[in-house]
């Protein structure tokens, strides 16, 4: 039997309702408040067809690892499926494991006096990857470092041509105190080339060249990632691959996945604040300890994408993220992910803008075209200044792309350089930072400038675009490239090329 409620008992049981909507509209702001720091959720693109083409048959590595920001450390189980790249029958895998080189004084790329006091201190700091076991096809292998800096690793093994091997490595990473694209400052943990990756196979042979302090001497091929990640509660996550936490009760996982991707960076702190934004289909997720910070990182990304897909064709990843680092450089790239300076957050002139505009290009030049980033660092590096001066041209109009190219390529070549280098010199040529830029970023961004006129912009622009399409998840020569340009030119430009890559100028 059911009664009829007075006007007052319904008013009464009116606002006991709305009392507990509130309260659990309040609990669920709590909860992601504390759980996220201001998290906003987002939901993951579909993945582009042209990368699911590119997966298949690639490489696969599966990461199970577990973060202790207490004890500075990354514990992971990591296994590689890895197919025979050779050709032939091999006696070895060899890996490289580039954070082993942080171990050392000796051997650490920022233990130089050009960077040591900025990313150090007054003091060393220790850390780096220790290889707890290694198994091949299950069985137990025996291993060595066939470098002073543990970066080359190499494991015994019976390996047919085009035969697939699974290689599973158990260990422990210790994270240095260091303002690096590896260490820990101000409570920001950035993990970038910690995860061991099967070395470049070129001309009969692994490529072992050193861990230099100058530019990015990583050389990998796609392979298809998944890293699980598992960390405490209140800690944000930026990353290669996207995805939001599941929550345990003092825990958060992450599942991480990237397909055909050249390597897999982590940026982890408790101090984010994140921002989204779309371009296009392209999820934009930007992490930094001020949210309007995070919020100026996504609008200057969108604008890059929309910039270089309309010049250089599409972006073909359903995710880009930039992190907050403290490090003393402006920005480093990974695929689908790009470290930004705190430095340059900070600061009150365009650098941030200049800087993820450059980053963002790194996606293409890089990221989707892989070339030789030890002996031929041009070939993405000038490419993404050049694409600096479109960012600018599309933003700002085509008198602030000509003064910009005036200040930045222009300038350049009319400074004398005490020694012989050239924007074509390998990076361990090079001394310092400040050379490094000059010569291969700006110097190296006068050919793509002398093409333009050469060339005009409209067939420049198509035949970047067909350099993309016919070397998108694959390595690049400098020969390939050079190829390419000169049919579109229709005429022979490698004494052009090697005008501005190869000769060294005397002002």
């Amino acid at each position: 039997m059911s009664e009829k409620l007075s006007r007052q008992e319904r008013r009464r049981a009116w606002r006991y309702a709305a009392l507990i909507v509130i309260c659990l509209l309040l609990c669920g702001a709590l909860i992601r408040l504390i759980s996220g720091h201001g998290r906003e959720a987002a939901c993951l693109p579909p993945t582009h067809a042209a990368v699911t083409e590119a997966a298949q048959g690639l490489d696969s590595i599966t990461i199970d690892a577990v973060f202790d920001p207490e004890r500075k450390q990354l514990t992971a189980t990591q296994v590689m499926t890895l197919r025979n790249p050779s050709g032939q029958a091999l006696d070895n895998v060899t890996l490289r494991s580039y954070s082993g080189a942080y171990l050392s004084g000796e051997t650490s790329p920022v233990a130089n006096d050009e960077l040591f006091a900025a990313s150090y201190g007054e003091r060393f700091s220790t850390g780096g990857l220790i290889l707890d076991s290694a198994m091949i096809n299950g069985e137990q292998a025996d291993y060595a470092w066939a470098d002073e800096a543990r970066t080359v690793l190499t494991l015994p093994a019976d390996w047919p041509a085009d035969a697939e091997i699974t290689v599973t490595l158990a260990y422990h990473v210790n994270i240095p105190d260091c303002g690096s694209r590896f260490g820990v400052q101000e409570g920001i943990f950035a993990l970038g080339n910690v995860f061991p990756t099967l070395a470049l196979w070129q001309d009969g042979a692994w490529r072992a060249e050193p861990y230099v302090s100058i530019g990015d001497p990583f050389l990998t091929e796609c392979a298809n990632w998944t890293v699980r990640l598992t960390l405490p509660r209140g800690y944000t996550v930026a990353s290669t691959g996207y995805a939001e936490p599941t929550f345990l009760a003092d825990a958060a996982v992450y599942t991480l996945q990237a397909q055909a991707v050249r390597d897999f960076a982590l940026v982890i702190s408790d101090q984010f604040s994140t921002a989204h934004g779309m371009a296009d289909d392209v999820l934009i997720v930007a992490c930094a300890r001020e949210q309007s910070a995070a919020r100026r990182m996504v609008k200057y990304a969108r604008q890059a994408i929309a910039c270089y897909e309309a010049h250089y064709g599409e972006y073909v990843y359903p995710t880009l993220t930039l992190a907050e680092v403290a490090f003393p450089y402006g920005g480093m790239e990974y695929p689908r992910m790009v470290m930004i300076g705190s430095s340059v957050i900070a600061a009150t002139d365009d650098s941030l803008e200049i800087t993820v505009a450059h980053e963002t290009a790194h996606q293409w030049w890089y990221a989707m075209v892989g070339s030789d980033s030890y002996y031929q660092a041009w070939q993405d590096e000038s490419l993404c200044e050049y694409a600096l001066m479109d960012y600018v041209g599309q933003v700002y109009g085509a008198a602030a792309r000509e003064s910009t190219a005036f200040d930045r390529i222009e300038t350049a070549m009319r400074i004398t350089i005490p020694r012989g280098v050239t924007p074509g010199s390998p990076i361990d040529y090079f001394q310092d930072l400040t050379e490094y830029s000059q010569v291969v970023y700006r110097r190296g961004a006068a050919l793509w400038m002398a093409l333009e006129t050469l060339m005009g912009k409209e067939q420049l622009d198509a035949a970047l675009r067909d350099y993309v399409l016919a070397h998108r998840f694959s390595q690049a020569s400098r020969e390939d490239l050079t190829l390419l340009l000169s049919q579109a030119a229709g005429q022979d430009l490698p004494p052009l090329m090697e005008d501005y890559l190869d000769t060294y100028i005397v002002n």
